[in-house]
């Protein structure tokens, strides 16, 4: 069989025609046999290619099958965090909606509240200036009728004199006793010391400071309400502070300021009693005599002033030691108790004299003028006591009310500023004076 082909339709057929052997070269014979192999190679690599196309279509099938499954889930997955994010979304303009409301809410709610709260100062102030003015109108003619019943009659008020001074240091232990704060009681102390001495203070200590809560009496040049002390500055506040025990202060011209208030003329004295709390310390009362044109002081008075003291000091300790194991000391509520017929139950009053009301209305109508800028401005009183520059904050609301007190309150009642000096102290600065600076 010969080794002859032929190309026909693109690819090799052997030639089947027998070819003679006896003639065929040795290298005709090479070419034949190099020709075979390189068919056979070309048929080889044509099955091989063929099995390869064939496998690559199969994967490639199956890697499209898995890409449309992978797309699917990713898609799948896509929406359903597109629909939580759409759901979220909406949930949040739900409660943004509601916040809106409930702050629009609010701020008419508290339009109302203040409006109310104006409408009811105005009537108060209303109200407390009538009684202002006629508490002044009846001091001043009860003011006349003792001067001209002390030009008919002797004087013969010693005893009314004693009893008053018993009444107002009852009515001031009375007072202490029902404080709820710390605050309430050193007040009601210092409302009780004025009755007992013309002159009288109330020193608050805080580490080397001393602190003038309150005072009565003094002279204008006196450190006012909120003033502190440095007690390393001052021998007798530090002498009175370590031996915690009361001491009888003798006047002296070469004294000076006596606990840092104001000179002591000689032959006068006056008392320091300390007020401690647990052994220490906490808070100091003085009270004198040297007040000008007040009268002479009465036998006892130093009792008096110390018992007012102790009893402060006791109700402190109480207070204290209550806050400390958390309980909270509330206002006893006014409960009608059916008396037998040979009881009945002892009614203090607030204030005996014409006068006392009439400083008593003042002191309201301060504390309504005073209260409506804490309401108003109760983020800039916070933060001016924290900067220390509420004179700054504010002083144009405070000049504001002070002209409306002004009005309010006739000239002729004694201390009419200072009492209003005294209520911005005590509701602004929370008692701190110093904090009532202007400027930087």
């Amino acid at each position: 069989m010969g080794l002859a082909s032929s190309r026909m339709a693109g690819h090799f057929v052997w030639d089947q025609t027998p070819a003679p052997r006896t003639n065929m070269s040795l290298e005709t014979r090479i070419t034949e046999a190099a020709t075979e192999a390189v068919f056979r190679l070309h048929d080889d690599l044509r099955a091989r290619l063929t099995a390869l196309s064939d496998e690559l279509r199969a994967a490639a099938a199956a890697a499209g099958h898995e890409a449309e499954i992978a797309h699917a889930e990713a898609t799948t997955v896509l929406q359903d965090e597109i629909a939580r994010l759409r759901a979220e979304v909406a949930d949040r303009d739900r409660q943004l909606a509601d916040l809106d409301q409930q702050a629009n809410t609010a701020r008419d709610t508290h339009a109302v509240t203040l409006a109310r709260f104006r409408q009811h100062a105005d009537a108060t102030l209303a109200d407390a200036e009538k009684a202002l003015v006629e508490a002044v109108r009846q001091a001043q003619l009860h003011e006349a009728q003792s001067k001209a019943a002390d030009r008919l009659e002797p004087p013969q008020v010693a005893s009314h004199d004693g009893s008053a001074r018993v009444q107002a240091l009852a009515l001031a232990v009375t007072g202490m006793d029902d404080a709820t704060t710390l605050s309430e009681v050193l007040d009601a102390l210092s409302d009780g010391l004025k009755a007992q001495a013309p002159r009288s203070a109330v020193l608050v200590f805080q580490d080397d400071r001393a602190r003038i809560w309150r005072r009565s009496g003094f002279p204008q040049e006196t450190p006012g309400i909120g003033a502190e002390l440095h007690l390393p500055d001052h021998a007798d506040l530090m002498a009175i502070l370590d031996s915690a025990a009361p001491a009888i202060v003798e006047g002296s011209d070469e004294q000076g300021a006596v606990l840092g208030l104001a000179p002591l003329p000689v032959g006068q004295q006056g008392l320091a009693v300390p007020v401690a709390i647990g052994g220490q310390a906490a808070a100091l009362v003085y009270a004198d005599g040297a007040s000008t044109g007040k009268p002479a002081l009465a036998p006892g008075w130093t009792d008096a002033v110390e018992v007012l003291a102790r009893h402060a000091a006791r109700c402190l300790e109480t207070l204290t030691a209550m806050r400390a194991a958390g309980y909270a000391r509330t206002q006893r509520p006014a409960v009608v108790v059916p008396m037998p017929p040979h009881l009945r139950i002892v009614q203090r009053p607030t204030l005996e004299t014409s006068m006392g009301d009439a400083i008593e209305q003042a002191r309201r109508v301060a504390r309504l003028l005073v209260s409506e800028i804490r309401l108003n401005r109760e983020a800039d009183v916070m933060e001016g006591r924290a900067q220390g520059d509420l004179g700054t904050r504010l002083g144009e609301d405070i000049e504001r009310a002070r002209r409306q007190y002004v009005q309010r309150v006739p000239e002729a009642l004694p201390g009419r500023e200072t009492l209003f000096d005294e209520e911005v102290v005590r509701t602004l600065a929370n008692g701190d004076a110093t904090l009532l600076r202007t400027g930087s």
